[in-house]
């Protein structure tokens, strides 16, 4: 089954829009990630399609493993890639993930982007 990657765009601009939100309240101001730790859009998407595919086929929880792997990139790409050293920044992926999968129109979208992951993976 082929799943456009419109699912996986609309939930990149649905996580962006609440990371916009969210930012000036997290960051001090004018403080934006470092350009050279931020991703170009096709780096992402081979990071994103490299660690999905390290997700064993039989794995129960493979597409949820799949979606936390998508949206800890996009935080990051967001962010920069330092923040990977920050042990908040792991219970930060959970409360997003938990919120995004909690709302029906997200998990939708979840679920389309999903498919589009493991897709890919395959």
């Amino acid at each position: 089954m082929s799943v456009s990657i419109g699912a996986v765009n609309e939930l990149v601009s649905v996580i962006q829009g609440q990371l916009a939100a969210r930012s000036p309240a997290r960051r001090p101001a004018g403080r934006a990630a470092p350009r050279s730790t931020r991703y170009a859009p096709d780096q992402l998407t081979a990071l994103i399609e490299q660690r999905v595919r390290l997700i064993g086929a039989d794995d129960p929880q493979r597409g949820r493993k799949a979606f936390r792997v998508f949206l800890e990139a996009v935080l990051l790409s967001h962010f920069g890639e330092a923040l990977v050293a920050d042990p908040k920044f792991f219970q930060v992926v959970d409360e997003i993930q938990s919120g995004l999968e909690a709302d029906p129109a997200c998990a939708r979208l979840i679920g389309r982007a999903i498919d589009h992951l493991l897709g890919q993976a395959d």
